[in-house]
């Protein structure tokens, strides 16, 4: 009994410090992408880069996970973020200019779930990984995607980027030819299609449908004004890539100068592993295409939720001045009219909140 707790604790520190080397080597991983990921907006798109850098804390909200944690990639990125709890979710103000991150393992209270829903309803982009396919999406977004009872093995896979021209999955490679590795945590959730009329499929992984049945890797949806992005496995990279142990400082890289990778060649991220570079540097430039993608499409939710109130008003029920109210405007909350009966216009508020005010109540915002 002795030995074997001895062994059994031997194997615990030793698990242990594999974890820890592979932290740091991907820590070096995701700056050494960081790195190239400015460079490269800088050159390809400075407008993207402007784009990146004006957004403030409040935009970017990420819930906490035990399991996972995208505020790390965020901090790498250099992309301002709050994290709130789990709990914190159903009384924050999100409002539709926001994009809600969610970490594994999505475990969100009720209230949580339904605040999610009307958020992404109203503009809002929701950006998910892994079990919160079971504890989040598909609570809140029926037939649309669901977990297919699968759980995948601790593995990293080939992925097949399935829209090269869209723009969130634009510019993911940091090599033409290459394809990025996509780490699979043991116990992930392949995604399964309900509505494939409604819902995209932007990456896949022919390895990932042979062994588990499901080949989406990366999908999105649209929600009333709002769109889900969901991807299989975590946001945080644990596992190293497969293929050749070349150092990154070794790679041709598409869009950068030879004074930049000369400078790149010369620091310490740039012994990192390619292959890890490259993961990482995929999932990074995706979050940064989220995130710019996001402030353009903000442009376009003004003009939709173009109204307003004079002073304050209620958002009632139903069309009615007796109706029980919904919740309280006031003057700078931007609504959106849905219908209309009479003299009573139906609205959606920038928070998701919907019901009825009087015509003579609003005013353009």
């Amino acid at each position: 009994m002795v030995r074997r707790k001895l062994l059994g604790a031997a194997l615990v520190c030793a698990a242990a410090v594999m974890m820890a080397g592979a932290a740091r080597a991907d820590e070096r991983s995701e700056r050494a992408a960081a790195e190239l990921l400015r460079k490269k907006l800088e050159k390809e798109n400075p407008a993207d880069k402007a784009l990146l850098d004006a957004v403030k804390g409040k935009d970017v909200v990420v819930v906490a996970g035990s399991m996972d944690h995208i505020e790390q990639v965020l901090a790498a990125a250099r992309i301002r973020h709050t994290v709130i709890q789990p709990e914190q979710v159903a009384e924050y103000p999100l409002k539709s200019s926001m994009i809600l991150m969610v970490n594994c393992p999505g475990h969100i209270p009720d209230p949580g779930v339904r605040r999610i829903e009307r958020f992404v309803r109203a503009g809002g982009l929701l950006y998910t990984t892994d079990w919160s396919l079971l504890n989040l999406v598909q609570k809140a977004f029926p037939k649309t995607i669901v977990h297919n009872g699968k759980s995948t093995g601790n593995e990293v896979v080939p992925v097949k980027v399935s829209k090269k021209d869209d723009n969130l999955m634009s510019q993911m490679l940091l090599r033409k030819s290459s394809e990025p590795q996509w780490w699979l945590e043991g116990g992930s959730y392949p995604i399964q299609i309900v509505d494939d009329r409604r819902v995209e499929v932007l990456a896949t992984s022919d390895e990932l449908g042979a062994r588990y049945g499901a080949s989406p890797v990366v999908v999105r949806f649209r929600w009333e004004d709002g769109e889900v992005i969901h991807v299989v496995s975590h946001f945080v990279r644990q596992m190293a890539t497969s293929g050749p142990a070349v150092a990154a400082a070794d790679g041709k890289f598409e869009g950068l100068s030879d004074d930049d990778l000369k400078e790149f060649k010369k620091s310490e991220e740039a012994q990192a592993k390619l292959g890890d570079v490259e993961s990482s540097y995929a999932f990074q430039r995706m979050t940064a295409n989220i995130v710019t993608g996001k402030q353009k499409r903000n442009v376009e939710l003004e003009k939709l939720y173009n109204q307003t109130v004079g002073g304050t008003a209620q958002i009632r029920s139903a069309p009615s001045a007796s109706a029980a109210p919904v919740t309280e405007a006031s003057n700078g909350t931007r609504m959106r009219v849905i219908g209309r009966k009479g003299d009573q216009v139906q609205v959606r508020d920038e928070m998701g909140n919907e019901g009825w005010v009087s015509q003579s109540e609003l005013v353009a915002h």
